[in-house]
């Protein structure tokens, strides 16, 4: 079957073997689709990845998605010359094909060391096959003893976890801290900073399911939609110098001030949600003024200066094997890649859904 023509806002990625075969694109007019790509010939010292899962992301994906997307590289452009974002014709064009969890399987090989059926992670589209080079591919090899549900996360999603508690500058060792948003982000930096010494640790969210699910993996957990005033209740139990770091992993800027109020004086808030539009919630007169806090961005487009991708992805690989941090056992709706835009649309409902598995069977 001949795969669908190529717009020109995937020419690139096809022609270079990032995409190829069932295909999840999103459209101007807000649509999900799921359309075949031929591939492209692979290049030598390459290897073809047939995906076996992908998971959509309900932050960064989300903003891309329908026809009210937020997302800044939709409606400005990115002067990387200058770091900044300027008016005029928009960075990204649709259709575009998103994605950066998945893991996959060595289907064909023109690089000599690594063998057919090799089992991959990698921070891929939601396509059906891949390319990447050899050495790539060897380096970042699912090891045995982990689930293709767990693979999805090693390469992105657990580095920008444990980037995001690297600028806690470890001063959360020992100590109280507090995580607001129980979503993906949060769950699994939360799961970080646990294991990298801090006790205990909070997680902060308004829905119940994903309170509980918080609960189930052996954190406190602070329903932020009822009356109290939840910084006032952590500082009378810790003390106003007790909670060193917070990380804010919702994009909320109510969340963000609120987190700036939890930390002891001259603490920091480490901001790691993608936040959108205006911070009309945000307060700097208060808190922020008169205890100086420091808030930083922990985004993993600036990965700490201790740290590297390498490192990143060998300390979320540990943790995953020694069981400190859980990546498959958090809760997803899994459909086969064809249903990708009832997966998008099941994600508009934080409060049933937390995330979003796709499959690839052979025979699908």
């Amino acid at each position: 079957m001949t795969g669908a023509a190529v717009p020109d806002a995937l020419r690139g990625p096809i022609e270079r073997g990032e995409i190829g075969g069932r295909t999840v694109q999103l459209t101007k007019t807000g649509e999900v689709e799921c359309v075949r790509y031929d591939s492209a010939p692979l290049a030598d010292g390459h290897v073809r990845i047939r995906t076996v899962r992908s998971a959509v992301s309900a932050g960064t994906e989300m903003t891309f998605y329908g026809r009210g997307a937020t997302n800044v590289y939709l409606h400005k452009r990115w002067n990387e010359e200058l770091r900044l974002f300027e008016a005029g014709t928009a960075s990204m064009e649709y259709p575009l094909a998103i994605g950066y969890r998945a893991a996959g399987e060595v289907t064909e090989s023109r690089a000599a060391e690594v063998a057919v059926g090799t089992r991959v992670y990698g921070s891929w589209r939601h396509t059906e096959l891949t390319s990447l080079p050899g050495e790539v591919a060897l380096a970042q090899r699912l090891p045995d003893g982990l689930s293709w549900d767990d693979g999805v996360d090693l390469a992105q999603m657990g580095p920008i976890c444990a980037n995001a508690v690297a600028y806690g500058e470890g001063q959360h060792a020992g100590r109280p801290a507090i995580v607001f948003g129980a979503g993906v982000v949060g769950l699994l930096t939360a799961q970080v900073v646990r294991a990298t010494g801090a006790d205990p640790v909070y997680v902060v969210d308004r829905l119940p399911r994903r309170l509980e699910i918080a609960a189930s993996l052996g954190f406190g957990t602070i329903d932020a939609s009822g009356p109290d005033d939840l910084a006032a209740g952590l500082k009378r139990r810790h003390g106003s110098e007790g909670i060193p770091v917070a990380w804010e992993c919702t994009g909320s800027t109510r969340a963000l001030h609120e987190a700036i109020r939890v930390v002891r004086r001259r603490g920091t808030v480490v901001a790691v949600g993608f936040y959108q539009g205006e911070a009309s919630n945000l307060i700097l007169g208060d808190e922020f003024h008169h205890n100086g806090i420091r808030v930083v961005c922990g985004q993993i487009g600036n990965v700490h200066s201790s740290q590297t991708w390498r490192t990143l992805r060998a300390s979320v690989t540990g943790m995953a094997l020694a069981r400190e941090v859980e990546f498959g056992r958090l809760p997803r709706l899994s459909m086969p890649v064809e249903d990708a835009s009832r997966g998008f649309a099941a994600l508009q409902q934080p409060g049933d859904v937390l995330q979003v598995s796709l499959t690839y069977d052979r025979d699908a």
